[in-house]
């Protein structure tokens, strides 16, 4: 018989959703639908072969959620600055003189509103859950206002709560960390082994400042089902580890048994050319990182020790 419990997670072949997806289909309690732009993908086609329902949505089409979220008892809702900073089809759709990340978040917060307008018709829906971030820009007091793809993400949640009153009694908040295969996938902070042979983790992070670290492939799954576990309202900064950019590379030395250091380069500076608007939105980041914390200080997150 199937459960008439039924989760619908966006981004499903992605690194946040894939992670869910994983979790879900292990749990018999659960029916799981996977939304992608596209259906007939190869890692589609494998999440049905597991079980899942594979459905199509578009978040640049809001008209596709009605259909994607029929039925739905929870929604995992993500989005992806990055994917639309890099996409080549976008680099002409800026306005003259607007920076091609500071459209990349408008959109990013255009996606989501869409998202939540749909969210908030769905009768059967028990629990929302939005991927987001918390804003830099309001955590610093305006001092640190670059880093679009934080406050972007949390624009659009700032409308959920505003302008969405019932579907905010019952979302949570998934704060992801700082993902970890940003050191094999990221030409910006993938180490570098230096004349001497030591493995460096060279950028612009406070060598001693602790941060989140997240695995979000493998991580995101048990966190967000542990988060489910919770009442609504929780706002959940999701990692595997609270490390020093110092201690995981001690970490990484203790695992492969090369040497490895953390550099803290001077601010401003990068060991690789940055297209400028993409340099000073980093700069930002990184700064604001050393100077409040990853997540600003919001005294409404909640870390993962604190849900089951």
């Amino acid at each position: 018989m199937l459960s008439s419990k039924l989760i619908v997670v966006l981004g499903a072949t992605g690194n946040q959703g894939g992670s869910i997806v994983d979790v879900f289909l292990e749990d018999p309690g659960w029916r799981v639908r996977g939304i992608t732009r596209n259906p007939s993908g190869g890692k589609a086609r494998a999440l049905a072969a597991r079980g899942a329902e594979v459905v199509h949505a578009d978040l640049d089409n809001p008209a596709t959620f009605a259909p994607a979220f029929e039925g739905a008892t929870v929604i995992f809702a993500v989005s992806d600055f990055w994917g639309i900073y890099a996409d080549p089809a976008n680099k002409d759709q800026p306005k003259p003189g607007q920076p091609l990340n500071l459209w990349a978040a408008d959109h990013e917060t255009h996606q989501l509103i869409g998202l939540v307008d749909a969210a908030s018709k769905v009768p059967t829906l028990e629990r929302f859950i939005l991927s987001s971030l918390s804003s830099p820009t309001k955590w610093s007091k305006g001092k640190y206002s670059h880093v679009y793809h934080f406050d972007s993400k949390a624009e659009a949640e700032d409308y959920a709560r505003e302008s969405h009153p019932s579907l905010w009694a019952k979302t949570s908040v998934f704060q992801a960390g700082y993902f970890l295969s940003n050191f094999v996938s990221n030409p910006i902070t993938k180490p570098q082994r230096a004349s001497n042979g030591i493995i460096q983790f060279i950028g612009n992070l406070d060598p001693d400042n602790k941060l989140p670290w997240l695995a979000a492939e493998e991580d995101t799954g048990p966190l967000v089902k542990a988060l489910l576990e919770e009442p609504a309202g929780k706002n959940l900064i999701g990692y595997r580890a609270w490390l020093s950019p110092k201690e995981l590379a001690d970490a990484f030395t203790k695992a492969t048994g090369m040497k490895s250091e953390a550099i803290m380069l001077p601010k401003g500076q990068s060991h690789l050319p940055l297209p400028p608007e993409l340099a000073e939105e980093l700069d930002d980041n990184w700064s604001h990182w050393n100077e409040f914390g990853y997540y600003g200080g919001d005294p409404t997150v909640i870390h993962p020790e604190s849900v089951h």
